[in-house]
C-alpha cells in the first residue's frame, strides 16, 4: 500500500513537471476558459468583456488588505527573533519521513493562526529543514518539503483568518448588492468555532502531514541546491555577529536623520496606533474576539511586525523584500477579479452551481457542495472573492436542502481551500522564497488534495446530514 501511494505521488509529480505552466500563464488560460464558457452559455462577446472590466477592479480594497496581510506575515516570519525559533525547530527532524511530516505539521498549525504566516513559515521551514538535513547527511527531497509547506493553504479556512467566515461575521463586509435574505450575519461560533469545523480541521492537521511524509521518493531525490545551502549557511554563521547600528551613505559620522532612522523608541512608539485598533476591536468593544475582522487581524500583524523589527529602517528594508515575494499575487489579483466578474456578470457562476446542485439531494449536498466550491476556487482563488460571486446561490440551495445558512458557509470554506493544492496562485510567495517552480510541488499537493477531499466530504456528511 505504501509503495502504491509513493508511486502515485511520483506519477502526479511527473505529470506536474510535464504540464503545469507558470501561475501567470494559468491565469491567462483560465481567463479564456471562463470567457469561452460564458459565450457558450449565451453571453455575447461585448457582455463578456464588459463583465471582465466591471470585475477587474472590484476586489482592489480586498487585494490591498490581502497584500498587507502577506507582507506583514512575511516580515513577522523573517524577523530575527521569529527566525531563531524556526531554526531551533528545524533541527528536530532526523529522517526523511519526519522532515516532511514536520514541515507540513508546523505550516498547517501556523495557518490556523494566519494563512499568510502559515504560507511563509511553510516556505522558510522547508528551506531550513532541508539545510539541517543536508548538514546531518540526510538526503531529503526538497520539492516535497516545499509541497508540505504549501499544504497550509488547505486548512486555513478552519482557523482565525477564514475570509468567508470573517466576511459573514461583519455586516459591513457583506456585499450590499445581495438580497436582504442573504445578508444575515453568522457569528464565528457557528463556523470557525463549530464542532464540524474543529473535527474536520483537526483531522486534516493529523492526516495530511503523515500522507506527505509517506510520499517521499526512494530515487531521484533533489536536495537543497548548493547556492541556497550556502545562503542559509552564511545567515546561520552571521547570527553570532554583533549587529551594527545605522551608518551614513558616505561612511562618515552618523547624522541626526540616521539616528532617527535607527531609533528604537520611534520604532516602538508607532506600534501604539495599530495596537489600539486591536485593543478597541477585541477588548473595549462589546463582543470581544467575535469582532474578529480582516482589518483587526491586519492591525495585529502590523503591530507584531513593528515590535519584532523595532528599528524603522530595518522594517522598511524587510518590507522591500516582502513586496518582492508577493508581487506576483498583487499583479495577478486583478486578472482573477476579472474572471470573477465574468462568472458573476454573465451569470456563469449561478449556472454552474445550479447545474451541479440539480443533481444533489439533502444527503449528497455537502459532498457535492464541496466539489462545487473547489471547482470554482480554481477560477477565483480568493475565498472572499469566490463567496461574493456564489454566496447567494450557495445559501439558497442549502436552504432548499433544509439546512441552515451556517452549513453553506462550512461547505464553502472547507471545500474552497482544497483546490488551492492544484491552483498555484497562492503558492507564488512560497515558490519565491523556496526558489522553486509551481510544477515542482503541484504533483505532491494533488495527492494531499485527494486525501483531504475524502476527509472533508466524510465529516461534513456526518455532521450536516447524519447527526
Amino acid at each position: 500500500m505504501l509503495d502504491l501511494l509513493r508511486r502515485f505521488g511520483g506519477l502526479c509529480s511527473d505529470l506536474s513537471e510535464e504540464y503545469i505552466p507558470d501561475p501567470y500563464v494559468i491565469a491567462i488560460l483560465l481567463t479564456f476558459i471562463a470567457s469561452t464558457a460564458a459565450l457558450l452559455t449565451g453571453a455575447g462577446p461585448r457582455e463578456t468583456l464588459v463583465a471582465w472590466n466591471k470585475g477587474v477592479w472590484t476586489l482592489l480594497p480586498f487585494m490591498a488588505s490581502i497584500a498587507v496581510l502577506l507582507m506583514a506575515g512575511d516580515a513577522i516570519a523573517k524577523s530575527p527573533k521569529f527566525t531563531s525559533q524556526l531554526e531551533k525547530l528545524a533541527r528536530i527532524p532526523n529522517s526523511q519521513f519526519t522532515a516532511v511530516w514536520f514541515v507540513g505539521f508546523v505550516a498547517m498549525a501556523a495557518a490556523l493562526v494566519s494563512w499568510a504566516i502559515g504560507l511563509i513559515v511553510g516556505a522558510i521551514m522547508a528551506k531550513r529543514v532541508a539545510y539541517e538535513c543536508r548538514e546531518k547527511g540526510i538526503t531529503v527531497h526538497y520539492p516535497l518539503l516545499a509541497a508540505a509547506g504549501y499544504t497550509s493553504l488547505m486548512i486555513y479556512h478552519g482557523g482565525l483568518t477564514s475570509s468567508v467566515s470573517l466576511m459573514m461575521a461583519d455586516s459591513t463586509l457583506i456585499p450590499t448588492a445581495w438580497a436582504p435574505e442573504f445578508r444575515q450575519m453568522i457569528p464565528l461560533s457557528e463556523t470557525i468555532g463549530s464542532t464540524a469545523n474543529i473535527v474536520t480541521t483537526g483531522t486534516l492537521l493529523a492526516v495530511i502531514p503523515v500522507v506527505m511524509g509517506l510520499l517521499h521518493p526512494k530515487d531521484g531525490i533533489t536536495q537543497l541546491p548548493r547556492p541556497d545551502f550556502k545562503e542559509i549557511d552564511k545567515i546561520v554563521h552571521a547570527a553570532d555577529e554583533k549587529p551594527t547600528s545605522a551608518v551614513t551613505a558616505d561612511g562618515g559620522r552618523e547624522r541626526f536623520a540616521d539616528r532617527l532612522n535607527d531609533s528604537r523608541l520611534i520604532g516602538l512608539a508607532i506600534a501604539l496606533f495599530p495596537a489600539f485598533f486591536v485593543l478597541n476591536a477585541w477588548v473595549l468593544t462589546p463582543g470581544g474576539v467575535s469582532n474578529l475582522t480582516l482589518n483587526s487581524i491586519n492591525a495585529l500583524f502590523i503591530t507584531l511586525a513593528v515590535l519584532l523589527w523595532v528599528r524603522p529602517m530595518a522594517l522598511v528594508d524587510q518590507m522591500k523584500q516582502s513586496v518582492g515575494n508577493v508581487s506576483g499575487v498583487i499583479f495577478q489579483f486583478p486578472f482573477y477579479a476579472g474572471i470573477a466578474g465574468i462568472l458573476t456578470g454573465t451569470g456563469l457562476a449561478t449556472l454552474i452551481v445550479e447545474f451541479v446542485g440539480g443533481f444533489a439531494t439533502p444527503a449528497t449536498w455537502p459532498a457535492i457542495g464541496v466539489l462545487v466550491a473547489g471547482f470554482v476556487n480554481i477560477f477565483i482563488p480568493s475565498g472572499g472573492g469566490q463567496w461574493v460571486a456564489m454566496g447567494p446561490i450557495m445559501l439558497e440551495i442549502t436552504a432548499q436542502m433544509g439546512m441552515e445558512p451556517r452549513d453553506a458557509l462550512l461547505i464553502e470554506m472547507l471545500g474552497d481551500q482544497l483546490t488551492n493544492m492544484i491552483q498555484p496562485f497562492w503558492a507564488i510567495p512560497l515558490l519565491a522564497i523556496a526558489n522553486l517552480r509551481a510544477r515542482d510541488i503541484i504533483g505532491y499537493t494533488t495527492v494531499s488534495m485527494l486525501v483531504g477531499l475524502i476527509v472533508v466530504c466524510g465529516w461534513l456528511t456526518l455532521f450536516l446530514v447524519v447527526l
